[in-house]
């Protein structure tokens, strides 16, 4: 109840006479509710509840987690090895061109992996040997070719051959053995999709030749292919028929000791010439299968 000694009266001067009562709390009431203790058991509830987590409820959370790991971790490390392996299929790829590029500007085939870095492949040389796991890179040359230079071409039947691989594994040294044509078929035909950690880039390279053939209609006549002189010491020209590098520049000369081509070009399309003593002098080596020319 509010008594009378709980009001307050006064005047305002808006409206003079008039009182206005303003009720207080009864000071006595609010300090005896201030100074009551709560019971223990309210506060700790009160504490737990806004302040965090009970040491049940964070062993609940901790089991959710735990099985949460055991379904995503392995995912997610399923999917950091096949990034992996993408990773070496575009090395291995890159590798490759590398090695094409080689082969263009110095026709002629790499010997090994090293002679590519820096100039033809642009990584660091210990990175081009080893794969990012640390395990190492291995270039093999079908055995058929691997004594190929580009004067003395390919065959007719050894253009089918003109092939590499680059073998790696993500998780080992394999360490493969190609010696001979049947070693290197046993790889090139090897399925590597139930062992994806083995990386195996086939390159068939025969696409890069380019056919000529070099023949005589009787005695004289010489020729240099990439340099390399052949002379018919006044006798009839071997015929030539081989597989060259496109680019590589022919020259055609109508001595019978190669010194000044009368004819000189680069192979960049299959070509054919034969020499003929007969024709007039500076158009003794014709195109096959047509006459005598002026050039």
């Amino acid at each position: 109840m509010i008594s009378h000694a709980d009001t307050i009266s006064f005047e305002t001067g808006r409206h003079p006479g008039k009182t206005l009562l303003l009720i207080q709390f009864i000071k006595s009431k609010r300090l005896g509710v201030r100074g009551k203790k709560e019971p223990t058991s309210l506060r700790t509830s009160r504490f737990t509840s806004s302040s965090g987590f009970s040491l049940v409820e964070m062993i609940g959370v901790l089991a959710i987690l735990a099985i949460l790991a055991s379904f995503i971790t392995p995912n997610v490390i399923n999917q950091l090895k096949a990034a992996k392996r993408d990773a070496e299929d575009e090395q291995l790829a890159t590798i490759a061109k590398g090695i094409e590029l080689y082969m263009r500007q110095t026709r002629s085939l790499p010997s090994t992996l090293t002679v590519l870095s820096p100039d033809y492949v642009p990584i660091a040389l210990g990175q081009l040997t080893t794969n990012p796991n640390g395990f190492l890179r291995y270039y093999f040359v079908q055995p058929n070719i691997g004594s190929f230079t580009n004067a003395t071409g390919l065959s007719t039947t050894a253009l089918a051959d003109a092939r590499f691989v680059l073998i790696t594994h993500l998780a080992q040294n394999v360490n493969p053995s190609i010696i001979t044509d049947v070693d290197f078929e046993a790889w090139w035909n090897t399925d590597e999709t139930g062992n994806p950690d083995l990386k195996i880039h086939r390159r068939h390279v025969g696409h890069m030749f380019q056919f000529l053939s070099l023949s005589a209609n009787g005695g004289g006549g010489s020729y240099a292919v990439d340099g390399i002189p052949t002379d018919s010491g006044g006798g009839t020209l071997v015929p030539h028929i081989r597989y060259h590098l496109t680019g590589t520049t022919i020259g055609l000369d109508e001595a019978n000791t190669f010194s000044v081509p009368e004819t000189q070009f680069a192979l960049t399309a299959e070509a054919g010439y034969q020499f003929d003593p007969d024709c007039a002098a500076g158009t003794q080596w014709r195109v096959i299968s047509s006459g005598c020319y002026s050039p």
